[in-house]
């Protein structure tokens, strides 16, 4: 089998600080022209997780002679918020671990390769410091979403145009190989071998424990089969929780129970993506823009959740840090109805000791036509500037090979066998997952740029509930508009 390398890096505390922001957002977007409070009769498709094939054909089988493809990756301790998995040691009986190592070794076994992977703190330091140096220790590199346009404008990555591949197949993501195309450029894609993306998705989870006590006539399950689950559907049942436990008079996180809790990223993120509005989106000829000014939709929306979280204790971050952190105890102890989550947050409540349920995101309002969930502070796959025209056809086939038997094995061991029974606990929250799963979508606004939009909008208007989203968006419009020029600009030229 594989053998396992690790690079022990210390991490700046920019690059942990980047990590805490820039894992927490969200947002999907209307057409500019969008002029009224309702969303637009015809909503874009979302991406969906096909469903694999017992008769889907593999890719074309190669004798690779003993190739060695090597994936550069994160450590989890330096990546915590997202499943990080891509090899297994050794089979031990737990589902998603085996479907790993089964995947793997059906490629070396099946192509007559090894795959290793090289493990680090510091995946971007990797990056320069051996594309600087004209090194090719590594074929295929997972990389932080942010970081993304950041080593494309420092040339440090080939397109994977330049790769025989197709990335039409049903184990490359569609969504993410739409939106981390610039201009012609494959910046990256991401690959069925890898949990982060599917680990990244927004939802909600719910007490269902506090649902019983304080509406015990609501099957919140149906309401979003119903198509009733809305921003306000969400307030007014978050509105019944609300408890002044300790009888002090005065609500603390500390001590007393709350509608919602969540950082203040997240909760916002989560609810800008439901009512599906992007902060970066693309216009009829693929360009990039910032999707909110002229969007007379989001504004009114974006102004709505500011309303909504103003003179009441319905919602609390637990903290004033946009990244937010305190406010899951909250939660874990047993104090709060709804919790905005990553579905690979949700997967660590396992053990949590009274009844959870998941939801997607509410929709904006009753006439939204479906649900929509975001997929951010994920990791893409890039390729190193230093592969080699000898090494592509290597990295292509196997990469292939690893994304087809992961969507065979270790996609369905991970939702249907860990997500969907040992976490989602009912068939219910498993149907949900499913929609989180088959609504989702990336925003380069939630990512790449987040800390020109995301960012200064939580600091400005979320954080301080602040309904000032015109004055805000006149006063950055002009930067990040810029900011997008420039980008196309350096990668053009």
């Amino acid at each position: 089998m594989k053998k396992r390398l690790i690079i022990f890096f210390l991490l700046t505390a920019l690059l942990l600080s980047a990590c805490a922001e820039n894992a927490e957002t969200s947002a999907e977007g209307t057409p500019s022209d969008a002029v009224t409070d309702t969303l637009p009769g015809e909503a874009p498709a979302a991406e969906e997780i096909p469903e694999p094939e017992e008769e889907l054909p593999p890719p074309p089988v190669e004798d690779m002679n003993g190739a060695v493809l090597t994936i550069l990756n994160y450590t989890p301790e330096s990546f915590n918020w997202a499943n990080t998995l891509i090899f297994a040691e050794e089979l031990n009986g737990e589902i998603l671990n085996d479907a790993l190592f089964e995947r793997e070794r059906m490629v070396e076994e099946t192509y007559n390769a090894s795959l290793e992977e090289l493990a680090s703190g510091d995946v971007v330091g990797t990056i320069t410091t051996s594309v600087t140096a004209g090194d090719s220790n590594f074929d295929a590199a997972m990389l932080f979403d942010a970081q993304v346009t950041n080593i494309l404008q420092q040339g440090h990555n080939l397109s994977w145009g330049e790769l025989d591949l197709d990335l039409t197949k049903p184990w490359w993501d569609s969504a993410a190989t739409e939106q981390y195309n610039f201009k012609g450029i494959q910046a990256a894609v991401s690959g069925a071998f890898s949990l982060y993306n599917y680990s990244t998705r927004h939802c909600y989870v719910f007490n269902e424990d506090i649902m019983n006590a304080v509406a015990p006539e609501i099957n919140l399950f149906d309401e979003v089969r119903e198509g009733k689950w809305t921003l306000d559907r969400m307030y007014e049942l978050g509105a019944l929780a609300v408890l002044d436990l300790d009888g002090d008079g005065t609500m603390t996180s500390a001590n007393d129970q709350y509608g919602i809790v969540s950082s203040v990223t997240r909760h916002y993120s989560a609810l800008l993506a439901g009512a599906n509005i992007k902060y970066i989106d693309r216009d009829e000829n693929g360009d990039l823009y910032f999707a909110i000014p002229d969007n007379e939709y989001a504004l009114t929306a974006i102004s709505r959740l500011v309303q909504l979280n103003t003179g009441n204790d319905i919602y609390t971050s637990g903290t004033n840090d946009i990244g937010g952190g305190a406010e899951s105890p909250i939660f874990y102890n047993n104090r709060a109805l709804f919790i905005a989550a990553y579905v690979g947050e949700a997967a660590r409540m396992r053990d949590i000791e009274f009844n959870i349920g998941i939801v997607p995101s509410p929709k904006y309002n009753a006439e939204q036509e479906q649900y929509y969930s975001l997929i951010e502070g994920g990791a893409q796959t890039i390729l190193p500037k230093t592969l080699g025209t000898d090494t592509q056809h290597k990295t292509a086939v196997l990469l292939d090979a690893f994304g087809y038997y992961s969507f065979m094995e270790s996609i369905p061991a991970y939702i249907d066998q860990v997500l969907m029974t040992k976490v989602a606990r009912n068939e219910d929250s498993s149907e949900m997952l499913q929609i989180v799963f088959d609504t989702s979508f990336y925003d380069l606004g939630t990512g790449v740029w987040s800390a020109d939009t995301k960012n200064t909008f939580t600091q400005n208007i979320f954080l301080p509930r602040s309904d000032t989203v015109v004055s805000h968006c006149e006063k950055i419009g002009r930067a990040v508009s810029k900011k997008l020029e420039r980008f196309i600009a350096d990668i053009a030229g």
